[in-house]
């Protein structure tokens, strides 16, 4: 039952019955108050930059109630180093930017054992998005999940059908479909403004450069060895565990997953290619750092094959966006920019009676995801579209690290005649940590 109908039945029971009739403003969402049918109550897990610029987002919703605050790091003073901030992230800054009354934890399944909470905003490394996501859909929580959706692709899959079978709402932090940009090149695609396109080039940031960080005392109050999970076990350091750890294997794929995830999810929509995937996955480029902390590539190339003939080009050697080749021109759409040759197509307007691809495009991501919450309906960013994006990345990663061509049956999931780049759809995980469906 709807929230909302929960309320309405509640109302009619009181009229029968013969119960009094003056219903509070704040039962019936008057004078600027929230009704009940329409408030969720919402627990975080994971306060690092990103969780915590996703809380903020979230607790400018009046709907949404912040009732629980997750991370493992609860320590004093600066943990992030020379990637833009300097900050204090964790449980100690979330208490003063949320509210000091909020219950704070260290451990997810704490929160998930609250039956008080509707929602889970969860936004952790890399290498712990599919067993918490997992536990959180078998707990019966909805969720927003942070992208790329998962580690490995073995993980997505299980992930994906635990999702579908638990009936919860997801929706995975692929923000740039809600930007009015990416919207706009999208239904322009969409809707044949660029004739048949069989080419894209996607531009991401380069990795992170390969620098040597030493071991260091982790400071008290940090749980690392929660912070490492299913991981395989490595030292502290503040530059690769708060900054820098998509630059390594063990935790991340690095900018192939972390940009990838976000503007092949254009690239997919835009085409109308969602629930499908590559089937030749073909390295042109691939350079590797010197020694150490990151063992991720510093420069790639990695091209995509689709069944109808489409190429995507993922490099990070192209303007960071994502440019459509089309029969009738090309199209280049980034962060903040749209433009076109010829100019005319990127100014064309969308109708009303033409294909739209997102109603609601003027309200943001979260405002989308509670709305989705509330109603029951499937997301903008659903689980099997933050898979397929994910699995496409994943993909790519495995190409260059074997740099050789593999096979992919977008139907079966499965990597065709090659057991080396099979196996590498999967990983080991440390104890106690398992992946259960």
């Amino acid at each position: 039952m709807k929230r909302r109908e929960f309320v309405k039945n509640i109302v009619k029971a009181g009229a029968v019955l013969g119960f009094p009739t003056i219903i509070p403003a704040s039962a019936l969402g008057k004078d600027g108050a929230v009704a009940p049918s329409q408030r969720v109550t919402m627990g975080v897990i994971g306060l690092g930059t990103q969780g915590t610029s996703n809380t903020r987002n979230f607790q400018g919703d009046k709907r949404v109630q912040l009732v629980a605050l997750c991370d493992v790091n609860n320590s004093q003073g600066r943990q992030y180093y020379g990637y833009k901030n300097n900050g204090t992230y964790g449980l100690r800054n979330a208490r003063e930017l949320f509210g000091k009354d909020i219950p704070c934890y260290n451990d997810f399944r704490d929160v998930l054992a609250r039956k008080d909470i509707d929602v889970i905003s969860t936004a952790t490394p890399d290498h712990w998005h599919a067993i918490i996501g997992i536990a959180c859909a078998k707990a019966g929580k909805d969720v927003w999940g942070e992208k790329p959706l998962t580690r490995t692709i073995r993980e997505g899959k299980v992930l994906r059908d635990v999702v579908k079978s638990s009936g919860i709402i997801w929706q995975t932090g692929s923000w740039q479909r809600s930007v009015s940009e990416f919207v706009h090149a999208a239904e322009i695609v969409r809707n044949g403004y660029l004739g048949e396109v069989k080419r894209i080039k996607i531009g991401l940031p380069s990795n992170f450069e390969s620098e040597v960080l030493s071991a260091e005392p982790i400071p008290e109050g940090m749980d690392f060895e929660m912070w490492q999970g299913p991981a395989m076990r490595s030292y502290y350091n503040p530059r690769k565990t708060f900054t820098r750890w998509r630059g390594v294997c063990n935790y991340s794929a690095g900018k192939i997953a972390d940009w990838g995830a976000h503007h092949l999810d254009i690239a997919h929509w835009a085409l109308g290619i969602d629930n499908t995937g590559p089937v030749e996955i073909v390295p042109r480029l691939v350079k590797w750092g010197r020694d150490g902390f990151s063992d991720q590539p510093a420069k790639f190339n990695v091209s995509l094959f689709y069944k109808n003939g489409l190429e995507i080009e993922i490099s990070d050697m192209n303007d960071n966006g994502v440019e459509f080749f089309g029969s009738k021109g090309r199209l280049f759409v980034g962060r903040g920019i749209i433009y076109s040759d010829p100019v005319d197509i990127s100014g064309r307007i969308i109708l009303p009676t033409e294909d739209r691809l997102f109603p609601i495009r003027f309200r943001n991501h979260f405002t989308a995801f509670i709305d989705s919450v509330l109603d029951r309906r499937k997301t903008v960013t659903d689980i099997e579209v933050a898979h397929r994006t994910n699995t496409g990345c994943l993909l790519a990663e495995i190409a260059y690290k074997l740099n050789r061509p593999i096979s992919w049956n977008p139907d079966t999931e499965e990597i065709e005649g090659d057991e080396a780049a099979a196996r590498m759809c999967d990983r080991a995980y440390t104890a106690p940590w398992s992946l259960q469906a």
